[in-house]
């Protein structure tokens, strides 16, 4: 399939469905890229505790 075909059919997909799409690219750019696992490696190792969240600050920023 051509990536002029791939644009023609994502035209056609719902708001949602673009969304799904979009977060499955971005994924797959970030999963192929070094600097951004090193990245990702980095924040999980950090034990600073200043830079730690409580678990009820999470939930409140995830229900926003």
């Amino acid at each position: 399939m051509s990536l002029a075909e791939l644009k023609h059919e994502a035209e056609r997909l719902s708001p949602a469905e673009r969304r799904h799409l979009a977060a499955h690219l971005a994924a797959l750019e970030r999963k192929s890229d070094p600097g951004f696992k090193r990245h990702l490696a980095d924040k999980i190792n950090d034990k600073t505790p200043g830079r730690w969240v409580v678990l009820e600050d999470a939930e409140k920023r995830l229900r926003k």
